[in-house]
C-alpha cells in the first residue's frame, strides 16, 4: 500500500478564497486540501500519518473558534505539526500579528496581498525545511557510522587484548616445554618424560591453531565467504566422537558420554561445520570443567527438527553473562584452569548454527554446570526424496 501524498493544508474563510490559494500552491507543483471549517481542520490534522507538509491559515477561519481558544497554538502543540511551515494571512494589525507569531506562526502576511507573495514565502520555507530534513537524515547516518566505528574500534581493542592475553600464555607454555625438553635431552633423562612434555607442547600449539582458525572463520562467516556444503549425515554419534578427537589436551582427564536417540542419528547439515561446532562446545566444556568431571553429548528429535546438546558439570555461567555469551570477547573470563577465554569459539558456533537455520542457547547455574543446546531443522526427508529420484547424487 502506497503512503499518502504530501500536501499543503489550506484553512480558508470561504471555499472561493481557498480555491484561489489552491491555484497558487499548484504553481509550486504541490497538492493541497482546502477546509473552510475549524472542526475539519482539527480532524484532518489529528494524526501523524498522511499529515500536511505545510499550513496556510486565513484569519477569517481562525476567528471561528471560541474566544479563549487559539487555533494556531492548538495546531502547534501537536508534535507532528510543531515544525511545519506555517503561514498566517491576516489583517494589518500589529496586535493580532504579535499574538499569532507568539502562538507559533512562522510568517504573518498582511492582507490584502498578492498571490506571488504567499507563493514566495511558501516556496522558501519548504526548501529550507527539506534541507533541514536532509541534514537531520545525514546527521543520523553519521551517528550510525560513528556507532559502527566505535564498535569496530572496540573489537580491534578486544582483539589486541586477546592477542596479548590468550595467545601469550600458550606461546610461553610451548617455549617453556620445549626448553625443558632440550634440557632433559642434554641431561640424558628418560625418553618417556620428554615425550610427555612434547605432547603438552603439541596440545598448546593445537590450542593456538584453534584460536587462529576461529578468528578467521568468524570473520569469513560474517562476510558470507564461509563454504557451506550440507548433506545427509548418517551417523551423528560417530561425528560427535570425531569432534572429541579434534579437541587437544584435557579429554583424557574427563568422563564422556554419547546419548543419541536412534531417530536423531540421521540428520542434515554441513558435516565439517557441525564437527567444528561440537568440537568447540566440547572444548569449552573441558575448559570450564575440572579433571574427573562429566561431559556428555545428547541429541533427540523435537517438533519439526532436532536438538543437539553438550552438557557438563563444571563451574557454570553467571546469569548476567548468559545473554551475551555468544558475542565475541564479551564473555571473556578466566577458566578454572587459569586460561583466558575470549569466547570466539562460541561466536563461531552461533554463526554456524544460524547458517543451518537453527538457534543456539545455554542453560546454566553457577557451580552446577552448563548445557549448550542448538537446533537443526529436519531436512533429511527432502534430501532422501531427492536421492531417490537421482538428484544430487555424487
Amino acid at each position: 500500500m502506497s503512503s499518502p501524498r504530501q500536501h499543503v493544508l489550506i484553512g480558508s474563510g470561504s471555499a472561493e478564497r481557498g480555491d484561489s490559494l489552491r491555484r497558487v500552491i499548484a504553481d509550486l507543483g504541490l497538492d493541497s486540501e482546502v477546509y473552510d471549517d475549524v472542526e475539519r481542520v482539527l480532524y484532518h490534522t489529528r494524526a501523524p500519518g498522511g499529515g500536511p507538509e505545510a499550513i496556510v491559515m486565513e484569519h477569517a477561519l481562525a476567528t471561528r473558534v471560541p474566544e479563549n481558544f487559539d487555533l494556531v497554538a492548538i495546531l502547534r502543540r501537536r508534535p507532528h505539526l510543531s515544525e511545519l511551515p506555517f503561514i498566517y494571512l491576516g489583517p494589518t494589525d500589529s496586535a493580532i500579528q504579535t499574538r499569532v507569531v507568539s502562538s507559533g506562526a512562522d510568517v504573518y502576511v498582511g492582507l490584502p496581498t498578492q498571490p506571488a507573495v504567499v507563493k514566495a514565502y511558501l516556496e522558501r520555507m519548504l526548501v529550507r525545511r527539506r534541507a533541514e530534513r536532509a541534514m537531520r537524515e545525514t546527521l543520523e547516518q553519521m551517528r550510525h557510522f560513528e556507532q559502527d566505528y566505535k564498535v569496530s574500534e572496540r573489537m580491534k581493542d578486544d582483539l589486541i587484548h586477546m592477542l596479548v592475553h590468550d595467545l601469550k600464555s600458550p606461546i610461553s607454555s610451548v617455549m617453556g616445554l620445549l626448553d625443558h625438553s632440550l634440557e632433559m635431552m642434554r641431561g640424558g633423562s628418560a625418553d618417556s618424560g620428554i615425550e610427555e612434555l612434547l605432547s603438552l607442547a603439541r596440545s598448546e600449539s593445537q590450542h593456538l591453531l584453534n584460536l587462529a582458525a576461529n578468528i578467521l572463520d568468524v570473520r569469513r562467516m560474517k562476510e558470507g565467504q564461509m563454504p557451506y556444503e550440507p548433506g545427509v549425515i548418517t551417523n551423528l554419534t560417530e561425528l560427535a566422537k570425531e569432534a572429541l578427537g579434534d579437541v587437544s589436551g584435557g579429554p583424557r582427564d574427563r568422563n564422556f558420554g554419547f546419548l543419541v536417540r536412534p531417530e536423531a542419528e540421521r540428520i542434515y547439515g554441513d558435516a565439517k561445520l557441525l564437527r567444528r561446532v561440537l568440537a568447540n562446545l566440547i572444548a569449552n566444556a573441558i575448559k570450564h570443567t575440572r579433571r574427573g568431571g562429566y561431559i556428555d553429548f545428547r541429541a533427540w528429535r523435537q517438533d519439526d527438527g532436532f536438538v543437539l546438546s553438550v552438557r557438563d558439570d563444571g563451574e557454570g555461567i553467571p546469569e548476567a553473562d548468559q545473554k551475551r555469551i555468544f558475542n565475541a570477547f564479551e564473555q571473556s573470563r578466566h577458566t578454572v584452569h587459569d586460561r583466558y577465554d575470549t569466547g570466539m569459539g562460541l561466536t563461531f558456533c552461533k554463526l554456524a548454527v544460524e547458517k543451518h537455520g537453527g538457534r543456539i542457547w545455554v542453560e546454566s547455574k553457577v557451580g552446577r554446570g552448563s548445557t549448550f543446546n542448538f537446533t537443526l531443522p529436519d531436512n533429511v526427508v527432502a534430501e532422501i526424496g531427492s536421492d531417490e529420484v537421482g538428484i544430487g547424487n555424487a
